[in-house]
C-alpha cells in the first residue's frame, strides 16, 4: 500500500454490465431496432469470424432497419441506456486516493466517452463506429478493443500510466473480462452473467450498486 493510503494505482472498468445496466451497448441499440445478432455472436464465439466483421454485421442489421443511420441517430437512441448507481461514489472515492480509473469496453465509445466525462475517469479505451462527411454511418465498425483479449487494452493503461499488474484492479461482469483480470493482482465479478468470469476473479460482488465494490478496492 502506498504513502497516502492507496491501495492501487490503477482501476479499469469494463461498461456494460458494470457502468451500464444493460446486457451490452451493442444489443440496446439491437432491441431498441428490433433486430437480433444471434447468428454473428455464434459465429465470433466459433472462431468463424473476427472483430472487426462481428462489428461490421452489427451495423448492417441496423442499416437494414434505417439505411441512412447515422452517428447522431444512434447517440439519440442511446440516450435512455440505464445507468447503474453508485458510479460516482466510487470514482469519488478512488479520486481521493489518487488512483487511476480507465473504462476497458468492447461497447460503443459513444458511450464510453460519455461516460468518461461524466464521472471524471482517466481515460477510455472502447470500439466505434465509422462514418463519413454527413456523419452517416459507413457499415464499418472502428476496432480498439478485442472482446478476447481485453488485456491488450488494460497494458495499454498500464503503459500509459506507468503501474504494474501488482498495482491494478479489474472489475468485469463476463467472460470476456477474465483476460483483463489476467492482467491484474485483483479482478472483481461485479454481478456476473456467466460461470467463466467467476472461476477467473478474486471477488464476486453481487449489489445493486457499483460502490459495494469499494471495501476491496480501499
Amino acid at each position: 500500500m502506498s504513502g497516502n493510503g492507496r491501495k492501487f494505482d490503477l482501476v479499469a472498468f469494463d461498461m456494460d454490465g458494470v457502468l451500464v445496466d444493460y446486457l451490452s451497448s451493442w444489443t440496446w441499440v439491437h432491441d431498441r431496432f428490433g433486430v437480433s445478432n444471434e447468428e454473428s455472436v455464434i459465429s465470433f464465439m466459433d472462431g468463424e469470424i473476427d472483430d472487426l466483421e462481428f462489428m461490421r454485421r452489427d451495423i448492417a442489421l441496423w442499416l437494414k432497419h434505417r439505411p441512412d443511420l447515422r452517428v447522431r441517430d444512434v447517440e439519440m437512441e442511446l440516450a435512455r441506456l440505464p445507468i447503474n448507481p453508485g458510479i460516482e461514489a466510487t470514482v469519488q472515492a478512488l479520486r481521493e486516493r489518487g488512483t487511476k480509473m480507465v473504462i476497458v469496453s468492447g461497447g460503443l465509445d459513444i458511450i464510453a466517452d460519455r461516460l468518461s466525462k461524466r464521472y471524471g475517469f482517466d481515460a477510455q479505451w472502447s470500439n466505434g463506429l465509422a462514418s463519413d462527411g454527413s456523419g452517416r454511418l459507413t457499415g464499418e465498425g472502428i476496432l480498439r478493443v478485442e472482446l478476447c483479449n481485453k488485456r491488450k487494452a488494460l497494458e495499454e493503461a498500464q503503459l500509459l500510466f506507468g503501474v504494474s499488474p501488482e498495482r491494478t484492479a479489474a472489475i468485469g461482469n463476463s467472460s470476456i473480462d477474465v483476460s483483463m483480470f489476467q492482467a491484474a493482482s485483483l479482478g472483481i465479478a461485479f454481478n456476473p452473467i456467466d460461470d467463466d468470469v467467476v472461476r477467473g476473479a478474486h471477488h464476486v460482488v453481487r449489489d445493486a450498486s457499483l460502490s459495494a465494490v469499494l471495501p476491496l478496492l480501499l
